[in-house]
């Protein structure tokens, strides 16, 4: 849920797909869907993230193969 701000999030298997949330929306990812969120305000963005994973950083997986994917 996104509090203040815009972001962009690139997502899907080749970061193919791409939203722009701003304050007041919801974006749900999926569990295990790659995605590259990038803000767009001038200043920071906010939002509130919630996972369900009790070793949620343990579980990040770097993806580096996508890196440069999107410009």
């Amino acid at each position: 849920y996104v509090l203040s701000g815009e972001v962009h999030t690139w997502y899907g298997d080749r970061l193919e797909q791409q939203t722009v949330a701003k304050a007041g929306d919801l974006f749900y990812i999926p569990a295990g869907v790659p995605h590259l969120p990038a803000n767009l305000s001038d200043s920071p963005a906010s939002a509130v993230i919630a996972r369900t994973d009790p070793n949620e950083q343990e579980s990040v997986v770097l993806l580096p193969q996508l890196d440069g994917l999107v410009a």
